[in-house]
């Protein structure tokens, strides 16, 4: 299936401001399940742009806008084809816990067992893993009973919860939207020494929607990372498209930055999500830049010369923090 992405974020301030610093990650990228047919970012203000890859793989793109301003608008447009394989099929064939523990060491593995800046350890998390059952037929039959109990716990309502909502709180309030329910899925996993990470991706649902987020649990070797959506309840397919994957929400949020100025900043979001029969004959991934050129934009590990917090770090004077738009797709 091809899928075509639309993703505009547009950052509005009630007085011109300075300085900004912006990075965004909004480019999906090529794995096992999709391929990236073209990726394409415009800033509405003249920027230059620097590339480069995350501790966890993702693609991120800076950008500064120094001149006073009141709106930066950010569009993201990607083709991506979707291959997924499901995993349903393979997981039911593994006994529940998945087997994973000669693999335990693997130092990747181990930081997605461990508490994260949202997905928090508290009373309420404790006993909602005590809660569930520990006997199940198999890997696929325990995922999709903690799928029903994530559900049943956190009923799905927007404007109750924000961007920056720890899972303690969500699970006070007994509510929450997609980013939630995955957190609390995620921080169930780990409660039972089952390595899982939070995706930020799109869902292909026709329509003005926000994006979504799902999870992914480590199926074992011959398997690797396996996505499920806990707020559908059920395992991914071909309809999802991966941005990037963290601990939690707070590692790969769509965008975040820093500004300096005295005006109230409002972030409006637009996602629109569809399948094409094909590309258009006469788009270009980078207009103004050659394909060859741009492909040496992306920089590999560790952060180009200066990263977001080496700048920010460098500039004087008050900053204030972006806000960033909240996973809810339902």
């Amino acid at each position: 299936m091809l899928i075509r992405i639309e993703h505009e974020t547009v950052l509005s301030y009630t007085e011109p401001v300075t300085d900004a610093v912006i990075e965004v990650r909004m480019s999906p990228p090529s794995t096992d399940d999709q391929t990236v047919s073209g990726y394409r970012l415009r800033v509405q203000h003249s920027v230059g742009t620097t590339s480069y890859v995350d501790g966890f793989g993702n693609r991120v793109d800076l950008f500064n806008v120094n001149a006073p301003h009141s709106r930066v608008e950010i569009r993201a447009t990607s083709f991506v084809r979707t291959h997924r394989r499901f995993a349903g099929l393979q997981l039911a064939e593994l006994p529940w816990p998945a087997p994973i523990e000669s693999e335990s060491t693997d130092v990747d593995l181990l930081e997605f067992t461990r508490p994260s800046p949202l997905v928090d350890v508290s009373a309420e998390l404790s006993a909602f893993v005590e809660s569930l059952p520990r006997e199940h037929r198999s890997f696929a039959s325990g995922i999709q009973t903690l799928m029903r109990a994530v559900s049943d716990r956190l009923k799905y309502e927007k404007e109750v919860t924000t961007a920056q909502t720890t899972l303690s709180e969500a699970l006070r309030l007994g509510r929450g939207v997609c980013q939630d329910l995955a957190h609390l899925f995620v921080g169930a996993c780990r409660g039972m020494r089952i390595p899982a990470r939070y995706v930020s991706g799109y869902v292909n649902q026709p329509g003005e929607l926000a994006t979504h987020a799902w999870c992914q649990i480590w199926g074992g070797i011959d398997l690797g990372w396996v996505d499920i959506d806990p707020t559908r309840g059920h395992f991914v397919d071909a309809h999802h498209v991966v941005i990037a994957v963290g601990r939690d929400f707070s590692d790969i949020a769509p965008n975040r930055g820093c500004w300096k100025g005295t005006g109230e900043e409002s972030i409006a979001v637009s996602v629109k999500v569809e399948s094409v029969d094909r590309m258009p004959t006469n788009w270009t991934e980078h207009p103004n830049v050659s394909r060859q050129a741009a492909s040496k934009a992306i920089a590999p590990w560790p952060l180009p010369e200066k990263s977001l917090r080496q700048q920010l770090v460098a500039r004087s004077g008050p900053l204030r923090h972006q806000q960033s738009q909240q996973q809810q797709s339902p």
